[in-house]
């Protein structure tokens, strides 16, 4: 049986092979707190915006997410 904390090691070890960084979950989170931040800063602002606007935003943070696991978007 594998130790919760070897499998999170071997799993960081991977994901910094891949992108030469790890970002643990619990920072993740953070990271994503301030996406939110983001996304609400979009749905209640003052400027209108269109759907392919707020597509193009939120693609920029998918595409910093997938970067930081090493995954692109598609």
């Amino acid at each position: 049986r594998v130790k919760t904390t070897d499998y999170i090691r071997h799993e960081a070890e991977e994901i910094a092979s891949r992108t030469g960084r790890f970002i643990p979950p619990y920072r993740l989170a953070n990271l994503m707190k301030t996406a939110q931040r983001i996304t609400d800063l979009i749905v209640r602002s003052d400027v209108a915006m269109t759907y392919d606007e707020i597509q193009l935003v939120l693609g920029i943070v998918q595409g910093a997410v997938g970067r930081a696991v090493g995954k692109e978007a598609e």
